[in-house]
């Protein structure tokens, strides 16, 4: 399905810009792998790929800065040409290393930098160089669109809404050449989550009506979707991959 076309992802080092990544080379695709700062983790991810017999490519930006987001568009078409796939996954977090140092305002600036600005800027840059029938896929998150209480849960609800009002507006903007959709993942596997007490997961796992919580392959089921000519008449939407969380 996605032999011989040209992808990017954004934070494919690690999570599930990774799974992404793996899901489409797998399926053929040349995959442009791009990392902030997990570097070794998107290194791995090219050498998997490659040892596997597929394409991929590494670029290197650090998206809080609005030059290395315009760069990296500029860096995908000259490494790629056209582009039929560019998928916003890469988001900023309040707890992270990268934001330790940070006071509240400072947070909330750099997530709205990564995950609102560069995602703005990439879509508007690449739209120019997308194969007619492309597809732009941005990542937020569920409780942006219900809400959640708590200090990061603002950030992110704020920038993850912001995100979903942009991509309605491209989706109306680019229609027919380009869709522009968006997937509203809610609790999924990761890293962090594993490192929670028993006790924390057990809560969300009562929260969630298909009691469980959700992988880095339901993302990439709802992505391959999206992307594909299966999804030809859909644009300007929110999916929820949340197992029922928010119901809207």
């Amino acid at each position: 399905m996605y032999a011989d076309k040209n992808i990017v992802i954004t934070g494919a080092g690690r999570g599930i810009g990774r799974a992404l990544a793996l899901a489409f080379a797998e399926r053929g695709a040349r995959v442009l792998v791009h990392y902030g700062h997990a570097r070794l983790e998107a290194e791995s991810v090219v050498n998997q790929i490659k040892s596997s017999g597929g394409e991929a490519l590494l670029v290197q930006a650090d998206l809080a800065q609005k030059e290395e987001a315009q760069r990296l568009v500029e860096r995908a078409r000259e490494l790629l040409g056209v582009i039929d796939v560019w998928i916003n996954n890469a988001g900023a977090s309040a707890n992270s290393s990268e934001a330790r140092d940070l006071d509240e305002s400072e947070r909330f600036e750099r997530m709205l930098a990564v995950d609102v600005l560069a995602s703005w800027i990439c879509c508007r840059g690449v739209a120019e160089y997308m194969r007619a029938g492309g597809s732009i896929l941005n990542l937020s998150w569920n409780h942006a669109l219900d809400g959640a209480p708590g200090f990061a849960s603002q950030l992110y609800a704020t920038s993850k809404g912001a995100v979903i009002s942009m991509t309605r507006s491209l989706a109306r903007t680019y229609a027919p050449h380009i869709r522009v959709n968006c997937i509203a993942p809610g609790w999924i596997e990761n890293e962090w989550v594993q490192s929670q007490s028993a006790n924390f997961r057990q809560r969300v796992t009562q929260q969630i009506p298909l009691g469980r919580w959700g992988t880095a392959s339901d993302i990439v089921t709802a992505a391959l979707f999206l992307a594909s000519p299966a999804a030809s008449f859909i644009t300007g939407q929110v999916l929820l991959v949340d197992g029922g969380e928010v119901m809207q």
